[in-house]
């Protein structure tokens, strides 16, 4: 009866031990694992602020051909008095 109770004992104590060295490691892992998440949430905040700047100039240079393209109204050559009206 001793012996199984110590072999009782001895199976539990390794397991309780096998536990506790287990949860050093998965704790290590969860936090390298965070400190992965914190990294990738600020380089997507970066990504997401480049692309919001990226769509601001584009948003701006394709306003900037509008206003050209109406701006660009030709009805005809110049009047052959143009540069006579000018020099006056």
């Amino acid at each position: 009866m001793k012996k199984i109770r110590h072999l009782v004992n001895t199976i539990l104590s390794a397991v309780i031990v096998a536990l506790g060295f287990g949860s050093c490691v998965s704790q290590k892992t969860y936090d390298a694992a965070q400190e992965e998440i914190k990294l990738l949430k600020s380089e997507n905040e970066r990504l997401q602020s480049e692309n919001a700047q990226l769509q601001n100039q584009l948003q701006k240079t394709v306003e900037y051909r509008e206003r050209m393209e109406e701006r660009k109204v030709v009805y005809g050559p110049r009047p052959s008095s143009y540069n006579e009206k000018i020099n006056k």
